[in-house]
C-alpha cells in the first residue's frame, strides 16, 4: 500500500517526488528491523545531514539576502502559517475527542504540526505533567509524520498551480 502510495504521488505531484520518496525510504527502513541502518539514519547519518544543512545554509546565505525587505513577509506569513495549523491542530484534537466519545486525547492534534519530533514530545511532556501514566507519544508521532506528509503534498500542489507566477 505505502510503495503504491508512494508512486501514485510522486506521478501526481513530480515537484514533490523527492520529498515523498525520502519519506517512504524512511518509512520502509523503520518498517523493516534492520537494526544497523535504523541506527546509521538514527544516528549518525541524521546529526551529519543537520550540520550539512546548517552549514551549507550559513554559507550560502549573505547579509544582502537576510536584510532584504521581502524576508520579513515571508517570517512573518510562515509565522501566521504555524499559528493556523496549531489552531487547526487543536481543533482537530477536540474533533477526534468528541468523535471517538472521549478515546481520543485532544492534546494529539498539536502534535499534527509538522515539527517532526519535537510537538510530539512536547505534547507527551504535557499530558504527563496531568497524568503521568498517559502514553500519547505514539498517536502524537502519527500524527505528526502525517502533517509532514500532508505538508509535502500541499506543497508539491502550491508549486504545480503556483510554479510559474513567481519570478
Amino acid at each position: 500500500v505505502a510503495a503504491v502510495t508512494c508512486v501514485v504521488l510522486s506521478f501526481l505531484l513530480p515537484v514533490a517526488a523527492p520529498l515523498i520518496f525520502s519519506l517512504f525510504l524512511g518509512i520502509v527502513i523503520r518498517e523493516s528491523g534492520i537494526k544497523p541502518f535504523q541506527e546509521l539514519i538514527s544516528g549518525p547519518l541524521l546529526y551529519l545531514s543537520t550540520l550539512f544543512l546548517g552549514l551549507m545554509l550559513g554559507v550560502l546565505c549573505d547579509a544582502n539576502t537576510i536584510m532584504d525587505p521581502k524576508v520579513l513577509p515571508l517570517l512573518l506569513l510562515g509565522s501566521l502559517a504555524l499559528l493556523f495549523s496549531g489552531i487547526g491542530g487543536i481543533i482537530g484534537g477536540y474533533v477526534m475527542y468528541f468523535v471517538s466519545r472521549g478515546k481520543v486525547n485532544p492534546v494529539v492534534g498539536i502534535a499534527g504540526v509538522s515539527c517532526v519530533p519535537t510537538t510530539a514530545k512536547v505534547a507527551q511532556k504535557i499530558v504527563s505533567k496531568d497524568n503521568p501514566s498517559a502514553v500519547i507519544m505514539p498517536a502524537a508521532l502519527g500524527a505528526s509524520v502525517s502533517g509532514v506528509i500532508t505538508s509535502a503534498i500541499i506543497a508539491g500542489v502550491m508549486v504545480s498551480l503556483l510554479g510559474g507566477v513567481a519570478h
